[in-house]
C-alpha cells in the first residue's frame, strides 16, 4: 500500500485519535484516583492531628503527676525514686570537733549501728535527691484555656508553588494574658400589665449582696480574693481602679469589706462551731497591730489561730489575757494542741488536756548546735527519728488503732531512750545557762505535754498546722502593716478565716465567695439555707 493512499491515511488517522481517547481517559482515572488519594491523606492528616493532640495531653499530665508524686515524696520524707541509697536516719552524721563539749558520748544516744530490734524494717532515708527542674522553661499546665490560632502555609517555601499538601502541624504553646478589667452590668427588669386587672408587675431583681448595692457579689468577692489571697493593699486596689476609669474612694473599697465580713461573719461561726465541738484544735498567736481611737500609735494587737484538718478560724483581741482563751474554749472539751506558753498551760481543764509541739524542742536542740555540736546533734536525732517513724506510719496510711499501736511500740521506745538520755544530760556539769542543758530540761518539764500524742492516734506530732496559717498572714501584715481600727482586725480574721478553709477545702475562692454572697444577700430568705449548709 502506497504511503499516499487515502484510505491508509485515514485508517491511521482513526487509530491516533483512539488511541488519544484511551490515553485521555486514563488520564481522567489517573487525576480521580490522585484526588481520592489526597482525600485519604487529608483524612489521615486530620486523624494524625487527633492522635497526637491526644499524646500531648497524656504527656501533660504524666508530667503533673509525676511533679505531684515527687511533691508527695519530698512531703513525706522519702528519697527521690532516682536518688541514690542514703544511710538510715537514726545512723548519726559525722562529729564535727567542739571545744565546749565533752568527747565521751552520752549513754543511749542513737549509735551508727541500725538496731532492728528498735526499729522498723525500713525507714524513711531523710532527705533525697532533690529532681532536676526546667525553670521557666517549664510549658503551660494542660488546664489552661487555649485559644487556637491557625497559621495556614499556602505556598512552597522553596520554589513558591501554591500547589501544597498538609503533611503536619506544628504547636507551639504560649503563655498570654487576657488583662482584668472592670465592667458594668446592666440589668433590664420587664414592667407587665395584667390583662385581666389591670396590676403592673415588675420583675425580681437578681440575687444582690444588699438591698440598692452598686456593687455585685462578684465583685465584692474580688475585692476579697484581691486583699486576703493575692494580698493586694487597698490602696494598689483603688489605683488598679482608678487606671481603668474607676474613681471609688478607698473608705467605699473599707465599706465593702466590712459588707463582705458581715455577710461571711455566719459561716465563720458555723466553722468555730465545727472546731469546738472536735476532738482536738491546734492554736497559735501572733501580733497585729491596730490603729485604736485616742492613741498616738498603732495598739498591739494579739491574732490567733485555730485550726483542724481543713477548717481555720482566726480570732482578734486588743489584750493576750489568759481569761479571754477561757471564754473563747469554755465550750471546747478536746485536746488543745500549742507551745508551752503560761497563758496556754493554764488552759489546761480535767476535759481539756493539752498536747504541746515537738517542733519547738526540735529547733531548741537544732540552735545549740552552735555551743555543742556533738551533744545537740544526739538530741536532736533522737526527735528526727521520732519524725521519720511518723512520717512512715502516715506514709503506709496507718490510722486509729493501728496508729496507736504503731506509736506505742517504735515511737514509745526511740521516747524511753530520750527520757533516759535527758536526765543524763541535766545531771551533767553544764552552766545553767547551756542551750543543750535548757533544751533537755525543756522536754523534761512538759515531758507529759509532748508525749501526748503516742496514746491518742487523733494527735500530731506539733503544732505546726497553725503556724503554718501564719505565713499567709505575715505576708498580708507586711503589705499592711497594720489595720484600720479593732472593727477593721476582726473583720480581717473573719475573711482571712473563711479564705483560708476555702483554700484548704480546694475550691475556688472567687466562685465560692461570689455563690456566699448571692446567698447571703437579699435573697437570703429565697435560698433558705443556714449557715451551715453555706
Amino acid at each position: 500500500m502506497a504511503p499516499s493512499d487515502p484510505a491508509a491515511v485515514l485508517a491511521e488517522n482513526t487509530r491516533l485519535r483512539a488511541e488519544r481517547d484511551g490515553a485521555f481517559r486514563q488520564l481522567a482515572e489517573l487525576n480521580a484516583t490522585l484526588a481520592k488519594l489526597a482525600d485519604t491523606v487529608a483524612g489521615q492528616n486530620d486523624r494524625l492531628d487527633q492522635v497526637v493532640a491526644m499524646l500531648r495531653r497524656r504527656e501533660a499530665q504524666l508530667r503533673r503527676l509525676e511533679a505531684e508524686n515527687r511533691k508527695l515524696r519530698r512531703d513525706l520524707g522519702l528519697p527521690a525514686e532516682d536518688a541514690e541509697d542514703e544511710p538510715d536516719p537514726d545512723d548519726p552524721p559525722p562529729a564535727g570537733p567542739s571545744a565546749h563539749s565533752s568527747s565521751t558520748t552520752a549513754p543511749d544516744a542513737p549509735t551508727g549501728r541500725k538496731d532492728t530490734s528498735s526499729s522498723p524494717s525500713s525507714m524513711p532515708s531523710g532527705k533525697g535527691k532533690r529532681p532536676r527542674t526546667r525553670g521557666g522553661r517549664r510549658p503551660p499546665p494542660p488546664h489552661l484555656p487555649e485559644d487556637v490560632e491557625r497559621v495556614p502555609a499556602c505556598a512552597c517555601g522553596r520554589c513558591g508553588s501554591d500547589r501544597v499538601l498538609k503533611k503536619d502541624v506544628l504547636v507551639s504553646r504560649k503563655y498570654d494574658v487576657v488583662p482584668s478589667y472592670v465592667r458594668c452590668r446592666t440589668i433590664e427588669r420587664e414592667i407587665v400589665v395584667c390583662a385581666d386587672c389591670g396590676g403592673r408587675t415588675t420583675a425580681e431583681m437578681p440575687p444582690m449582696p444588699w438591698e440598692r448595692s452598686l456593687f455585685t457579689s462578684r465583685f465584692l468577692a474580688w475585692l476579697v480574693v484581691m486583699k486576703f489571697v493575692l494580698l493586694v493593699p487597698l490602696d494598689r486596689i483603688r489605683r488598679l481602679l482608678l487606671s481603668q476609669g474607676v474613681d471609688l474612694a478607698e473608705s467605699t473599697l473599707v465599706h465593702l469589706i466590712a459588707k463582705a465580713a458581715q455577710l461571711a461573719d455566719a459561716v465563720d461561726g458555723e466553722h468555730w462551731k465545727q472546731l469546738l465541738a472536735g476532738s482536738y484544735l491546734c492554736f497559735d498567736g501572733t501580733g497585729l497591730k491596730a490603729l485604736v481611737l485616742g492613741q498616738s500609735k498603732a495598739w498591739d494587737g494579739y491574732l490567733e489561730v485555730f485550726t483542724r484538718d481543713a477548717l481555720t478560724v482566726f480570732q482578734f483581741d486588743l489584750t493576750k489575757h489568759a481569761d479571754r482563751l477561757e471564754g473563747r474554749l469554755r465550750r471546747f472539751h478536746g485536746t488543745m494542741v500549742c507551745d508551752a506558753e503560761t497563758r496556754n498551760r493554764s488552759q489546761r481543764r480535767a476535759d481539756r488536756p493539752i498536747a504541746n509541739c515537738n517542733a519547738h524542742p526540735r529547733r531548741k536542740f537544732r540552735d545549740a548546735e552552735v555551743a555543742q555540736p556533738t551533744l545537740a546533734a544526739q538530741g536532736g536525732r533522737f526527735l528526727q527519728a521520732i519524725y521519720g517513724l511518723e512520717a512512715r506510719a502516715q506514709a503506709d496510711g496507718l490510722r486509729g488503732d493501728a496508729l496507736q499501736a504503731f506509736r506505742r511500740r517504735w515511737i514509745g521506745r526511740v521516747l524511753r531512750r530520750f527520757r533516759t538520755w535527758l536526765e543524763l544530760v541535766v545531771k551533767r556539769p553544764l552552766p545553767p545557762s547551756d542551750p543543750v542543758r535548757k533544751a533537755a530540761r525543756y522536754y523534761l518539764n512538759h515531758y507529759e505535754g509532748l508525749t501526748a500524742f503516742v496514746d491518742d492516734p487523733s494527735l500530731p506530732l506539733d503544732n505546726n498546722a497553725s503556724e503554718r496559717e501564719f505565713q499567709h498572714h505575715a505576708k498580708l501584715r507586711l503589705q499592711s502593716l497594720f489595720a484600720g481600727s479593732p472593727e477593721g482586725a476582726h473583720r480581717w480574721a473573719t475573711l482571712l478565716g473563711v479564705v483560708r478553709t476555702a483554700q484548704k477545702v480546694g475550691v475556688d475562692v472567687l466562685a465560692y465567695l461570689t455563690w456566699l454572697f448571692d446567698r447571703r444577700g437579699t435573697h437570703r430568705d429565697g435560698f433558705g439555707l443556714s449557715a451551715a449548709e453555706l
